[in-house]
């Protein structure tokens, strides 16, 4: 008996909780299936975030969101919380900026920077714009702008 508790008790742990968390937790569900990239069309304020199930932060999803006719980034990222909280997951922003998006050039610029959050990696959004499907094919120009600190 010794020895199957030996064996058995070190391996269920784990096998229980990867089941718990990627296959019946509400939560996860969420997350995977949370939309990365949400942005509209012209010159927009845009958002660098993080979103995760509250506590494990390891399994963060990095998703960007930008928005034209808003007055300040804190706009933009209190939308974001809304959306996230909804599912009950939690945000963290990196930082936010200016894209100019034109659907009919397929052209994205992302450059400037929140005044509120600070300045987002431009080089990472334009990472995670590329690997959307929809934005894969665009141009897409991300300027440091002199303001790296």
């Amino acid at each position: 008996m010794d020895k199957v508790k030996k064996l058995i008790f070190p391996t269920w742990r784990p096998i229980v909780r990867a089941a718990r968390n990627y296959c019946c937790d509400q939560k996860v569900k969420n997350l995977v299936t949370f939309p990365v990239v949400t942005i509209g069309e012209g010159k927009l304020k845009y958002i660098l975030a993080k979103v995760y199930v509250h506590g494990e932060m390891g399994q963060a999803k990095t998703v960007v969101r930008g928005v034209s006719r808003v007055k300040y980034h804190l706009d933009v990222y209190d939308q974001l919380q809304r959306e996230a909280n909804g599912l009950d997951l939690c945000t963290q922003c990196l930082g936010g900026g200016i894209m100019v998006h034109d659907c009919d050039k397929n052209y994205i610029k992302i450059y400037g920077r929140s005044q509120t959050l600070g300045k987002a990696d431009h080089h990472e959004t334009r990472d995670v714009l590329h690997e959307h499907e929809k934005y894969a094919s665009y141009k897409i120009d991300a300027e440091s702008g002199g303001m790296d600190i």
